[in-house]
């Protein structure tokens, strides 16, 4: 039988006990899929990308998202991050010596080994077959820890809701990839620069590309080996570094194997929730630290 969250806070007190005791459901929870590369993903290709937005406006437009607002005065940046009104994001970076602009689309990786599930306490998050990672708001308990656990910074927190959920990009898993449709932003590109359908196709796909054109791409396949993997795959200009488009290297090995190793010591040796919050505020710490040694580095 399913519980919604307002039953689970009311009944948390007197079950502890009983999750102290899942540790295997845990364990369970975060197994990556079969198949990693049956599953559905997307291959972003900044080098095609236009900076039209019209894979922002379709995602708002199927998730029945607000619009946001922003005190940037320079409209094309606003918003500027990912929220709870905003799951898919275009990001300009301007070379500083030629002035050319590079647009790179802003998403949920959808890992396949995800950090954000194996940090859950409830399995709120869930790696799909299909390749999408999914929330399920009658599990969560709004205790962000996959906020903190994600590299990428894409969980996001509703924090003006009186009961608030996490928000982020589905793949469109239940308005359009259960019915063997394409991603609404997919769909929406008018220069082909986001192709969607089976991470291995996508793979080939990307290296059949650097492959046609190698003067033209930076032979490399961000996501095919970082953090595990990614069902959301980017391709670069030859001259364009993966960091400065915000994709830092994070190293070929799933976050999870530190996240399970984290949350498996609270239920076996009970460590006080204040060291939760201090590893897991190291982990967004190292984060962080790599993403400042990206700067000006990139994949050869």
């Amino acid at each position: 039988m399913s519980i919604d969250r307002r039953k689970f806070l009311k009944v948390a007190a007197v079950t502890g006990a009983g999750v102290v005791c899942g540790t295997g459901r845990a364990q369970a929870n975060s197994a990556p899929t079969s198949n990693p590369d049956e599953g559905y993903g997307m291959l972003n290709d900044s080098t095609r990308c236009i900076g039209c937005k019209a894979c922002q406006s379709a995602c708002k437009k199927e998730n029945k998202l607000k619009p946001e607002t922003s005190l940037s005065e320079e409209i094309y940046d606003s918003p500027r991050a990912l929220s709870e009104h905003t799951y898919t994001l275009i990001k300009m970076h301007r070379d500083e010596q030629s002035g050319e602009a590079t647009f790179v689309k802003q998403q949920c990786m959808h890992c396949v080994d995800p950090a954000c599930q194996s940090a859950c306490l409830v399995g709120a998050l869930k790696k799909q077959e299909n390749g999408a990672v999914t929330w399920d708001s009658d599990k969560c308990m709004g205790c962000r820890y996959c906020m903190m656990a994600c590299p990428y910074n894409v969980p996001q927190f509703e924090w003006h809701a009186a009961i608030p959920d996490i928000k982020k990009c589905t793949l469109c898993s239940e308005t359009r990839l259960k019915k063997g449709e394409p991603t609404a932003c997919s769909m929406t590109c008018p220069a082909g620069a986001i192709v969607f359908g089976k991470r291995g196709d996508l793979k080939r796909i990307a290296r059949e590309r650097i492959a046609a054109e190698p003067a033209r791409y930076r032979n490399y396949v961000y996501g095919e080996k970082e953090v595990g993997g990614t069902n959301v795959l980017y391709l670069s200009k030859k001259e364009v570094a993966f960091a400065d488009l915000g994709l830092p290297d994070f190293g070929y090995k799933a976050p999870p194997r530190l996240t399970e190793a984290i949350q498996h010591g609270v239920f076996k040796y009970f460590i006080p929730p204040v060291a939760i919050y201090a590893t897991l505020g190291g982990i967004m710490a190292f984060n962080n630290r790599k993403h400042k040694q990206q700067e000006g580095d990139g994949h050869e």
